[in-house]
């Protein structure tokens, strides 16, 4: 199967030279009917994805923001909030919890009713339906067969296994209705809050375990994610209670820190997680998940397209010295596609406080726009509304 990246590229390219790709349909070429239909299935691809980003110049501010929040789901079942969030909201997915899964039938009917819903109101955009299954303790989906840590495939040193163990959670997943997964961790080092999630000490084999990982997904039809960027590996504190600092020179950071983020973006990752992480060394008053240096870096030297993403920036070590980490939220959104994972009832109020005529606090709408299609580039990308037998 193409990687992600190439495939979005390919259909990029369909988009903006569809004629150029078509014509040589209209030259002799005797090769029979099997070509003529690959180019036929080409073109209807093509139409397809076309009208599926098309959807984003239809939509308002409102919608566009709501796009780009994925929101927690209250318990088993759709309740008022969730259905509020995707028939008046617009939201671009839900992330699933422990106490939102008891097994795999339960979780498909509680995946194909958010969807249904979601394609029967207008604009019909398919969501994203995410889990944190990483493998090892990090693991919430009861179906799911038990897989090992990164850490102990790692130890083997054989990225082979570990596009196996992604490969095998990803198809299991996808039964269920998942068409995305908050993983692997590219992160480098045991570090306090990442521990035996790291594939290991070394950026070149996480490097390859990671790339590997992402493959796996891909060949199960998961939208994958790298995280957590740049990397909480050497962090001595977690960033769920307190703004760790990594004080990383430029050249240990090229080096040691981005390596296993580039090879997932060549890998075709169509998702990094930026980290609740302070490098002084490239932004001493932002964390890199409110960075626009850090976001640029991702684009510019990693030359990553896909849509990245951030936890709710409301954790307790919000402020660290002259670090200011409860700010710039809006301006971090800039050529990116951002999201909050955040509860239904709290993600409502801030769509609201959000949904301005002409862009998002300092985002302009173009740039809102941009992000919203790369959004709907994965989903279409990925097959989310045909996967969940919707179209």
């Amino acid at each position: 199967m193409v990687a992600p990246r190439k495939r979005l590229r390919g259909i990029s390219l369909a988009l903006g030279f569809a004629a150029l790709i078509l014509l040589p349909a209209c030259a002799g070429n005797d090769n029979g009917a099997g070509v003529n239909e690959d180019r036929r299935e080409k073109a209807v691809r093509t139409e397809k994805t076309t009208q599926r980003l098309s959807e984003a110049d239809r939509m308002d501010v409102r919608e566009m923001v709501g796009q780009m929040f994925v929101v927690s789901v209250g318990g088993t079942e759709p309740d008022y909030y969730i259905e509020k969030m995707v028939r008046e909201r617009n939201i671009g997915g839900v992330i699933l919890f422990g106490h939102n899964m008891r097994s795999e039938e339960q979780v498909k009917a509680l995946t194909l009713s958010l969807q249904r819903l979601s394609m029967r109101t207008e604009p019909a955009v398919p969501l994203f339906v995410a889990v944190d299954q990483e493998g090892g303790d990090i693991a919430s989906t009861p179906w799911v067969t038990p897989q090992p840590s990164a850490a102990e495939v790692g130890s083997g040193g054989d990225p082979a296994r570990a596009r196996a163990v992604s490969e095998e959670i990803g198809a299991e997943l996808l039964r269920a209705g998942v068409n995305t997964n908050f993983a692997p961790v590219v992160d480098t080092g045991f570090g306090a809050a990442i521990g035996n999630r790291s594939y290991g000490e070394d950026p070149d084999l996480v490097s390859g375990m990671g790339a590997a990982a992402v493959e796996g997904y891909e060949s199960a039809g998961i939208a994958s994610s790298a995280k957590h960027f740049p990397n909480h590996g050497p962090a001595t504190a977690d960033s769920h209670k307190d703004l760790p600092v990594v004080d990383h020179d430029m050249n240990t950071i090229e080096s040691f820190d981005l390596p296993p983020f580039r090879a997932a973006v060549e890998a075709g990752v169509p998702m990094v997680m930026a980290g609740h992480l302070l490098y002084p060394a490239v932004d001493a008053r932002r964390p890199a998940s409110l960075s626009p240096r850090w976001i640029s870096m991702l684009r510019e030297e990693l030359g990553f397209g896909g849509w990245s993403s951030r936890t709710t920036s409301r954790w307790p070590g919000r402020r660290v010295g002259n670090a200011r980490a409860g700010r710039g939220g809006g301006r971090q959104g800039r050529g990116r596609s951002a999201r909050g994972l955040k509860p239904a009832a709290a993600a409502g109020r801030r769509l609201r406080r959000r949904g301005g005529r002409r862009g998002v606090g300092e985002i302009p709408e173009r740039r809102l726009r941009e992000s919203v299609r790369r959004l709907l580039l994965v989903k279409e990308t990925y097959g989310f509304a045909s996967r969940a037998r919707i179209r």
